[in-house]
């Protein structure tokens, strides 16, 4: 495990922005988690007492059993799903004849008992908070591409992603000052978001997507526009092994813009790593910074003191 977490460099200022998006972050992340498992625990709760024996009857043909964990993965896959009329009707198909109904019949007849049975559990299962907070590509939802630029999908991605933006992200905010700070913050999240639907224009089945990779990687190369030579301290943790030591930001910055684009170009999609806002994200950061902040750079080495 590789991770840069802090740049070598004394800051005459607190990072507050920085620090408050990263709250921001894990607040939203722990109000997610608590959200999945009082989902999960509804869902227990629903498929321990649905005793229907027309729903308990086609749970066993399409599980082998109806008890509470088969209910669960089914009520949970449905309610995950891009389409669970669709998902319903197919689930239907699946099911033997039923004594007593014919063959002509049977797929309706079973499609309204599961259908029923999900609009029975829906009623008493919560909101899920994250699918409230990701970004559909096909949506164009400004709204959404912000709240999805600070909402993740587990805490090693919502962690992961915060050592790398406190790394990079504190110096620039000094750099930059509060207010174009904030700027460049939202339009990362924006312009990786529309890139992503425009990358993403037309196909049948573009995921959604969440967490603050796009932006991360907008700031780091926009660091490195600024201080190309500034040492990032960095930790190495191999099982047994570990170690600190310290790289230049454009070294750290072409690894892993080089690690996207093999990624992008070698990959399948089923990654689960959206490379199209991991190098977006650095194409607009490196152009914001050649655009709009190219005086800064002359003098950022002076603003800033580095430690030895």
């Amino acid at each position: 495990m590789f991770f840069p977490y802090r740049a070598r460099i004394t800051l005459y200022r607190f990072p507050v922005i920085t620090i408050v998006v990263s709250l921001l972050c894990l607040g939203l992340y722990t109000a997610q988690f608590l959200n999945k498992r009082a989902l999960y625990e509804s869902t227990v709760t629903y498929c321990k007492r649905q005793f229907d024996p027309e729903f308990r009857q086609a749970l066993s043909r399409l599980a082998g059993t109806a008890d509470v964990t088969n209910c669960t993965g089914l009520m949970l896959g449905l309610y995950f799903s891009k389409d669970e009329k669709a998902d319903i009707g197919r689930l239907a198909k699946k099911i033997g004849h039923t004594p007593g109904v014919t063959n002509a019949d049977q797929g309706s007849y079973y499609e309204e008992v599961l259908r029923d049975a999900y609009r029975d559990y829906r009623r008493t299962a919560p909101t899920d908070l994250t699918t409230r907070l990701w970004y559909a590509p096909e949506s164009w939802s400004v709204p959404r591409m912000l709240s999805a630029a600070v909402a993740h999908g587990s805490w090693t991605h919502v962690v992961g992603n915060l050592l790398f933006f406190f790394a990079f992200a504190a110096t620039v905010e000094i750099l930059l000052g509060p207010i174009l700070y904030v700027a460049v913050l939202i339009a990362l999240a924006i312009g990786t978001h529309v890139v992503y639907s425009l990358a993403m224009f037309g196909h049948p089945q573009a995921l959604p997507t969440l967490g603050l990779s796009g932006v991360v990687m907008g700031i780091i190369a926009l660091f490195t526009y600024f201080l190309p030579r500034a040492q990032i301290s960095c930790f190495l943790w191999l099982i047994i092994f570990f170690r600190r030591f310290a790289l230049p930001a454009w070294l750290i910055a072409s690894w892993y813009i080089g690690w996207d684009v093999y990624g992008q170009l070698t990959g399948d999609g089923n990654s689960g790593v959206n490379m199209v806002a991991h190098l977006s994200g650095a194409a607009i950061g490196l152009s914001i910074g050649m655009i709009f902040f190219r005086a800064k750079r002359h003098w950022a080495q002076e603003l800033v003191e580095e430690k030895d």
